[in-house]
């Protein structure tokens, strides 16, 4: 089944770090709105501190098995900046929001938190998640977190590695026709054309909340970095007619792409903001 258009390129809007919360009033999640939030990872002794105070038990164990320290702040910054972000959004406070994961792994509110948030939200009529659809993806130095309030969302971001990209993997995610196209390509582009590829994919079936079950093999989407992103085909079950893909662009070697379920016909809002200090996105 034939995907969506691609959406147009998106300017960054860098918001200062006392300003979040006046962004946020002045660009309010709702209707077509997306928010895109790109928050720095700087190894930091206080950072670690804010986030683990923002951690429920389950999740500091959790992030006791990284063995490696950035891979653990990367977690840790990961799932505090999610909830303080959602307690914005909510109108609640960060202690509040309780996560939990589907059968898929994909994060969403827990019953808990569900039955405390504001009546005018909770009224919503379209299912009890449908209050506010998130995803999160971290890698490198980059944590990246997408909301919005009337369809789901789906983010990946990569760092660029010709290591990571080996012909195991590479087989393991494109298909046969993806896989002509690509190696089609100028050497030099091929490592930038699979991470393209590879976070459209995982953007997309984290937005339908199936992860990798969905078999990446099954999905098809734009190789070349020089396009724009798109989906070209899936299984019809997953309705890529309703869904839209776009590469979010980086100055460094990162791939990063959004998932949106909406119609092609439908223009959404997006706004992409680079924070400049992970510490003011926790405060709350």
């Amino acid at each position: 089944m034939r995907g969506g258009r691609p959406l147009a390129t998106l300017a960054i809007t860098t918001i200062p770090v006392a300003d979040v919360s006046h962004a946020l009033a002045d660009n309010p999640l709702a209707g077509n709105a997306v928010h895109v939030w790109r928050i720095p990872v700087v190894a930091d002794p206080a950072l670690t501190h804010a986030c683990n105070g923002l951690l429920t038990a389950a999740e500091l164990h959790r992030g006791k098995r990284y063995t490696r320290d950035e891979d653990r702040l990367r977690y840790q910054l990961g799932r505090a900046a999610m909830r303080c972000l959602l307690a914005r959004y909510l109108g609640v406070p960060p202690k509040q929001i309780g996560l939990e994961a589907n059968q898929a792994g994909k994060p969403q509110l827990d019953a808990d938190t569900l039955a405390h948030i504001r009546a005018d939200i909770r009224a919503d009529t379209r299912g009890a998640n449908s209050v506010i659809h998130f995803n999160l993806s971290h890698s490198g130095h980059w944590v990246m977190a997408a909301f919005a309030r009337s369809f789901a969302v789906g983010i990946d971001v990569e760092a660029l590695s010709a290591k990571s990209a080996s012909d195991r993997v590479i087989e393991y995610v494109l298909s046969d026709r993806e896989l002509q196209v690509l190696r089609g390509l100028p050497q030099h582009k091929q490592t930038a054309a699979f991470f393209k590829a590879w976070t459209s994919k995982e953007a997309f079936v984290k937005g339908i909340g199936v992860g990798l079950a969905a078999g990446l093999k099954t999905i098809e989407v734009s190789v070349d970095p020089d396009q724009p992103a798109r989906l070209v085909s899936a299984p019809p079950e997953h309705r890529p007619d309703l869904w839209q893909l776009q590469t979010l662009e980086f100055s460094e070697d990162y791939a990063a792409t959004l998932a949106l379920a909406l119609p092609p016909a439908a223009a959404p809002q997006i706004l992409d903001v680079a924070v400049d200090n992970a510490h003011h996105v926790l405060e709350h």
